[in-house]
């Protein structure tokens, strides 16, 4: 019984991360290993619409969109972040950005399930990375996102004491 309890435990706290929304309050965090593993994926459709403009011009209010933090250590080896998904009237789009998450300024790159995010040029740093529906798409369409990449983009330590 004991195992069993255990097994449900552990069970429920990996599906309960999968179920929450990443937004600018709370945005989700990836850190993908050498062979780009794991992927992140979000429900738009359960999630809310934090930022309205994104890269100062693409409209994305009614929307819904998923937001997570990542960070570009120096040696990073991912080349790009492609996002899959989308249905009918729902095309995914994702925008990585240096502003304060609910502005959706200071663009870096943009893309969509054809034209991923190049990484090329990327400056160490942390940055924003958002998933929505294209600013053409009609107001409240979602559907489910996934975004992969092909390498690492490891953090780095900031500091490190010992007690």
């Amino acid at each position: 019984m004991k195992k069993l309890c255990l097994g449900l435990l552990i069970a429920g706290a990996f599906t309960s991360g999968a179920a929450m929304a990443q937004t600018c309050t709370t945005p989700g965090t990836w850190t993908p290993d050498a062979a780009g593993t794991p992927s992140v994926s979000s429900d738009l459709c359960a999630g809310s619409d934090s930022v309205a403009l994104y890269c100062d011009f693409l409209d994305s209010a009614g929307k819904n969109d998923a937001v997570w933090q990542v960070t570009f250590a120096a040696g990073f080896t991912a080349t790009q972040i492609t996002v899959t998904g989308g249905a009918a009237g729902f095309n995914p789009v994702i925008y990585m950005y240096t502003a304060a998450c609910a502005t959706g300024s200071g663009c870096v790159q943009s893309g969509d399930s054809g034209t991923p995010i190049p990484l090329a040029g990327t400056a160490a740093g942390s940055y924003f990375l958002a998933a929505s529906a294209a600013s053409s798409d009609a107001s409240g369409a979602c559907g489910t996102v996934t975004l992969g990449t092909n390498g690492t983009f490891p953090v780095s330590l900031q500091s490190f004491t010992v007690g």
